[in-house]
């Protein structure tokens, strides 16, 4: 597809060794745990075993670093946990899916051609090391789904859709890197991996009214932060495709807003954001900041007619 389109992927070879990723059945191995086995001294590379969520199956990761190819049927698969692990050839019952790749690092040139978008691996592949593919996916489709609502249903002005691949292409661009690094033995895991710190703080959507803000102050651009909403939670009040507008620690005046685009809530002072109107977009990031109500009907212009 991205062919047909004209669309280039940039990249290069993260590591020359193939890995073989499968998904097996060990009823002997618990899962409570990640079972990981270093490289031996004889080479081979390393083998981890993981317990997949809400099924009985381990997803199953091995490196090949001796010359050898991976092998993906039952067979080949037992053999390489035995070789490498405690467990005997046999423990492994069944293994219900295998594929063998070499890691790359690969970003689409851009993430739009006319009516077609790019996202999750179509637009960007890693390895597997720092295991952000699919919480970047996932940003991808919801930044790219509450901006098409905005247009097909809430006749936004078609410009929004442009900052689709403005916000998600340098955010896939730094998560490659950072992978990269991590299967390199560059960076380890740790914040960053977690992706909690992620925003578009460059971005056109992204309006800050307020001045003299702390280094540290939540700006427009940064992930909404979670509290106490009411009897309930903030994150809790932002779940849906809506927008939430929070007035805290604040009386200010707020302009009419369509009630089924924009809910509204007042909370008191809470210090991770500091007192004023907040703005959430139905992806969980503050896209309009302010003391007041000033500039806040201009700025729903951008995305959502008649606002």
């Amino acid at each position: 597809m991205r062919a047909a389109l004209g669309i280039g992927m940039t990249g290069e070879t993260v590591d020359p060794h193939p890995v073989l990723v499968a998904d097996v059945r060990i009823p002997a191995l618990d899962r409570d745990n990640w079972h990981m086995f270093p490289p031996a001294a004889d080479g081979g590379g390393f083998l981890a075993i993981c317990p997949l969520s809400g099924t009985p199956d381990f997803q199953l990761t091995a490196q090949f670093t001796d010359g050898t190819d991976p092998d993906t049927s039952l067979e080949g698969v037992r053999k390489v946990v035995a070789a490498r692990t405690h467990l005997t050839a046999d423990e492994v019952t069944e293994v219900r899916w295998a594929s063998d790749f070499r890691p790359r690092a690969a970003l689409a040139d851009r993430f739009r051609e006319g009516r077609v978008f790019l996202a999750g691996d179509a637009a960007h592949v890693h390895s597997p090391a720092g295991g952000q593919g699919l919480n970047t996916s996932v940003q991808d489709a919801y930044n790219l789904g509450w901006k098409l609502g905005a247009v097909l249903r809430g006749g936004a002005p078609a410009a929004l859709l442009d900052t689709y691949e403005a916000e998600r292409l340098p955010n896939a661009a730094r998560m490659l890197g950072l992978s990269t690094r991590i299967h390199r033995g560059e960076e380890r895991r740790g914040a960053a991996t977690r992706q909690l710190g992620l925003g578009y703080r460059d971005s056109s959507l992204s309006v800050e009214t307020r001045t003299g803000l702390a280094d540290e102050a939540l700006r427009a651009g940064d992930r909404a932060p979670d509290g106490p909403c009411g009897t309930g939670r903030l994150f809790d009040a932002f779940r849906g495709p809506h927008f939430t507008l929070l007035a805290v620690g604040t009386d200010a005046e707020l302009p009419a807003l369509d009630e089924e685009l924009v809910h509204v809530h007042r909370v008191g002072d809470y210090a991770p954001y500091g007192n004023g109107l907040f703005l959430v977009r139905p992806d969980g990031y503050v896209g309009w900041a302010g003391e007041d109500a000033n500039g806040l009907t201009d700025y729903f212009r951008l995305i959502h007619k008649g606002s």
